[in-house]
């Protein structure tokens, strides 16, 4: 019988090749920012009330490294910390225009990395890999669909 690799080995290989693959574009087009910069970028893109310690609690990363690379972002001047309205206490983060245009130049080569790996796949194996990966979110006990079954 055929030995089954672990789940863990499965989806790390091709999520490196990605992430290298993305590496090397942005070292192409000289965008100074990691991946997971640019995840922060869209999360703060897509929530006006976000605060730090919503983007840990979503990247499950500790707090004080999320502050740190959220300070390269607003030294950058992609992203400014705004006092919440409601709770003083609190800091929303925003993203600038200067940031907005960045997560879209981001998003566009994304999308052209990810087209490139996928080329030659069908339709209906990427819907059942979306399936697939779904369930397994749902086994780790998210209630939330991880993807939309679309292609990005």
């Amino acid at each position: 019988m055929r030995e089954i690799k672990p789940l863990g080995y499965i989806l790390g290989l091709p999520l490196r090749v990605f992430l290298n693959q993305v590496a090397i574009e942005f070292r192409n087009r000289e965008i100074e920012l990691t991946f997971e910069q640019f995840v922060m970028l869209r999360m703060i893109n897509s929530n006006s009330e976000i605060i730090q310690q919503d983007i840990a609690n979503h990247m499950q990363k500790d707090k004080s490294l999320i502050v740190r690379q959220m300070n390269g972002l607003i030294e950058k001047r992609y992203v400014v910390r705004q006092t919440n309205l409601e709770d003083k206490r609190k800091k929303n983060l925003i993203l600038t225009p200067k940031g907005t245009e960045m997560m879209n130049q981001i998003s566009k080569l994304t999308i052209e990395v990810s087209n490139k790996l996928l080329s030659g796949v069908d339709d209906s194996d990427i819907r059942v890999f979306h399936k697939v990966l779904n369930k397994i979110h749902e086994n780790g006990g998210s209630s939330e669909e991880f993807l939309s079954g679309k292609s990005n």
